[in-house]
C-alpha cells in the first residue's frame, strides 16, 4: 500500500506541475493573470487523481510494466483530460484555458510516463553487474522479445547487437541496439564486439537456413543457444527460458508441418484413446499431441513402469483435465490384452509399441517375432472382437526389403494388419511407415552425443551408409493426419525428404560441441553391423503411391491378399524357429514370408 500510495503521490506533482508549467508557457509572467487562472490547476490535478485511481494505474507492478500497460497511463491522461474539460464546461466559476488544458494533459502524461520508465532504469540499474555479451540472430518479433526479457533480467547477459539480413533494418537501432548484418559477418562482429554468446532467434528458421547459420560462427570460441523451431513455440511468445543449446534436431529439422486439426480433433475428441508403447519415443509424443485434442480417455499402455509413470506425470501437469488410465502390460500377452480392451473399450488404438534396435534383435529374435509379429496379430484380433473404429500400426522403413530380424518381424505385423483389414467390416486398420525419427532411443544421436561427451571416438559404420531423418513432433503430427485420412486397409508413407550420410551426421554432431572432427574427436568406421542396409527403401516395388490431401503423406496401393488365418500360422511357424534355430531364423522367416504370397 505504502508503494502505491507513494505512486499516486508522485502522479499528483506530476501533473500539478505540468499545470503550472503550462500556465507559464500561456501566460507567462503576468502575475495578476496567473492568480485568476492558477485554482483551476489543483482542480485540474484533483479530477485527474481520482481519475488515476478509478483507471487501475496502481494495479500495474511498474517495474516489470509492457507497452500494454503504458497504454493505462494514457488511457488515464486522456479520461483525466476530457473529464476536466466538462467539468469547466458546466461549472465556470473558475476558467481553464483550452491551451493550459492540453498542455498540462500532454505534460502531465509525458512525466507520469517518465517517472515509470525511470522507475525501471533506477531498480535495473543496481543489478546490471553480469559481464556477458549477448547477440542476437534475427532482429525480428522473437528477438525483440528476447531484448525485452533481458532488459527486465540483466544478470543474465547484456544484449550489444542484433545480426539480421534484412537491408531495411541493417545500420538501425532497437531499443538502442545497433543492427548488423548480414549473418554471413557473424564472427566479424563477435570479435568486435567481443561476444560471449549468440541466440539464434528465428524460430521459424528450418534446418537449412540454422546449418547455414551455425556455419558461419565458430563454437569454440562463443557458446551458440537458440529458440525451439516455431511449432514448439505454442503461444507464440519467446523467453530466456526457452533457449537451449543448438542440437543436430535443429539442423536437420526444424520442419513446420501444417495439419488440419479440425480434422484431427473431429477423429480424437471425446473417444476413448490407446496408445500401446506410451512410455517410448514415438508412443510419448502421441499421447502429448492427442491430449491437446481433448478425447473423453487416454490409455497409456507400456511394459516398461518407469517410462509409463513419467510420460503420465507430464501429462498429469500439462493437462490436469485429461482422464488418463495407466496399464502396464505386454503386448503380446493375449490375456491381459483381452482384459485391457474388457476394461477400457478402447474406441482408437495407436499401436506404437515394438522393439525397435536392429542388433539387439539380431541377438534376440525371439523377443522381436513374439513382441513385433505376435503382439501385432494379438491387437489386431481384438479390435475387431470390441468393434474399435480405428488401429493404426507405426511402421518402419526397416520393414521394406528387410535384412534384419527387426525388419522382419515389422514386416509380418504390416501383413498381418492389411490381411484383417480385407476381412473387417467395423475396424478400418491402417499404417504409417517412416523412417528414422530425430533424438529416438534407438537412433544414432544419442549414442554419437555419449561417445562426444567422453572425447571420442565417434564409431561410424561405413561412410557410405545414408538414413532418412525426420524429428518426432513432425512425424506424429503426420501420424495423426494419416490416420484421419484411413478408410481401412491403408497403407500411408511419410516424405522424409532427402536421406542423410550418417558420417556427414556425426562432423556436425562433433563440430557443435565445439570439437574438430579428425583432430579433437577422431571418427573411426567399424563397418555394416548384422542385419544393417547401406541405405533404407520406403516402398515395396509393387507399392504404387497415389497423393492424398497432405503433400508430405502418400497412400501407397499394396497388393497384399494374404487371408488372415495363414498369416496366424506363419507367426506361430516364425516364433518356433526362433526358439528351435535362433542361429538362422532370418533366412528361415524370410522364406516364410515369401511363401505366403505364392
Amino acid at each position: 500500500m505504502t508503494r502505491r500510495f507513494l505512486l499516486l503521490a508522485i502522479d499528483i506533482s506530476m501533473t500539478f506541475l505540468a499545470g503550472v508549467i503550462a500556465l507559464f508557457i500561456r501566460l507567462g509572467f503576468n502575475w495578476q493573470e496567473l492568480s485568476i487562472y492558477f485554482p483551476s490547476i489543483p482542480i485540474y490535478t484533483l479530477i485527474a487523481s481520482i481519475v488515476y485511481i478509478l483507471n487501475g494505474t496502481y494495479r500495474v507492478v511498474w517495474l516489470y510494466a509492457s507497452f500494454k500497460d503504458m497504454l493505462l497511463l494514457i488511457r488515464g491522461s486522456l479520461i483525466a483530460y476530457l473529464s476536466v474539460v466538462l467539468f469547466f464546461d458546466f461549472f465556470g466559476y473558475v476558467v481553464l484555458p483550452r491551451s493550459v488544458g492540453a498542455m498540462t494533459f500532454l505534460g502531465s502524461l509525458l512525466l507520469v510516463m517518465a517517472s515509470r520508465f525511470f522507475w525501471q532504469w533506477l531498480n535495473i540499474l543496481p543489478r546490471s553487474n553480469s559481464t556477458k555479451r549477448v547477440m542476437i540472430i534475427g532482429a525480428g518479433d522473437a528477438g525483440n522479445m528476447l531484448l525485452e526479457d533481458f532488459e527486465r533480467r540483466p544478470g543474465l547477459g547484456k544484449v550489444v547487437a542484433f545480426l539480421d539480413d534484412s537491408p531495411r533494418k541493417i545500420g538501425r537501432k532497437i531499443r538502442g541496439i545497433p543492427v548488423f548484418g548480414p549473418i554471413d559477418r557473424a564472427m566479424d562482429v563477435v570479435k568486435l564486439l567481443k561476444v560471449d554468446e549468440v541466440i539464434v532467434a528465428i524460430p521459424s528458421a528450418k534446418g537449412e537456413e540454422m546449418r547455414r547459420i551455425i556455419e558461419t560462427l565458430d563454437t569454440k570460441v562463443v557458446r551458440v543457444r537458440t529458440l525451439p523451431g516455431i511449432y514448439e513455440l505454442t503461444d507464440g511468445k519467446a523467453r530466456i527460458g526457452q533457449l537451449r543449446d543448438v542440437s543436430i534436431e535443429d539442423l536437420l529439422g526444424r520442419e513446420q508441418v501444417n495439419v488440419d486439426f479440425k480434422l484431427l480433433r473431429s477423429s480424437v475428441e471425446r473417444k476413448r484413446i490407446l496408445v500401446t508403447g506410451a512410455g517410448g519415443s514415438i508412443g510419448s509424443e502421441l499421447c502429448r499431441q492427442i491430449s491437446l485434442l481433448e478425447p473423453s480417455d487416454l490409455i497409456l499402455l507400456g511394459k516398461g513402469e518407469n517410462s509409463i509413470y513419467q510420460i503420465d506425470q507430464e501429462l498429469a501437469e500439462k493437462f490436469p483435465e485429461l482422464r488418463r488410465n495407466r496399464v502396464i502390460a505386454d503386448v503380446a500377452d493375449e490375456l491381459r490384452m483381452r482384459q485391457v480392451f474388457r476394461t477400457f473399450h478402447p474406441q482408437v488404438v495407436f499401436h506404437a509399441a515394438a522393439h525397435k534396435h536392429v542388433p539387439l534383435m539380431e541377438e534376440n529374435p525371439y523377443e522381436a517375432l513374439r513382441v513385433n509379429a505376435l503382439g501385432t496379430k494379438v491387437m489386431v484380433e481384438l479390435c475387431c472382437e470390441f468393434n474399435v473404429e480405428k488401429m493404426i500400426l507405426i511402421s518402419t522403413d526397416k520393414a521394406v526389403n528387410p535384412v534384419s530380424v527387426m525388419g522382419l518381424s515389422k514386416r509380418i505385423a504390416e501383413l498381418a494388419l492389411l490381411s484383417k483389414a480385407q476381412e473387417s467390416d467395423n475396424t478400418k486398420f491402417s499404417i504409417v511407415r517412416f523412417g528414422n525419427v530425430l533424438g529416438s532411443r534407438g537412433s544414432v544421436i544419442p549414442k554419437f552425443r555419449i561417445q562426444i561427451e567422453k572425447g571420442g571416438p565417434v564409431t561410424v559404420t561405413d561412410p557410405r551408409m545414408t538414413r532418412y531423418f525426420m524429428t518426432i513432433p513432425e512425424a506424429v503430427m503426420l501420424i495423426l493426419q494419416a490416420s484421419a485420412y484411413g478408410t481401412g486397409g491403408d497403407l500411408f508413407i511419410l516424405d522424409m525428404g532427402r536421406p542423410i550420410p550418417i558420417e556427414k551426421l556425426a562432423r556436425s554432431m562433433i563440430e557443435l560441441a565445439g570439437f574438430v572432427p579428425d583432430q579433437d574427436i577422431e571418427i573411426v568406421y567399424t563397418g555394416v553391423r548384422k542385419g544393417e542396409k547401406l541405405s533404407e527403401e520406403l516402398l515395396y516395388e509393387n507399392e504404387i503411391t497415389a497423393a492424398t490431401g497432405h503433400p508430405k503423406i502418400m497412400r501407397a496401393q499394396s497388393t497384399n491378399t494374404v487371408p488372415f488365418e495363414r498369416i496366424c500360422t506363419l507367426i506361430e511357424e516364425a516364433i518356433r524357429i526362433s526358439v528351435e534355430d535362433p542361429k538362422d531364423v532370418f533366412n528361415k522367416v524370410l522364406d516364410l514370408v515369401r511363401g505366403v504370397h505364392e
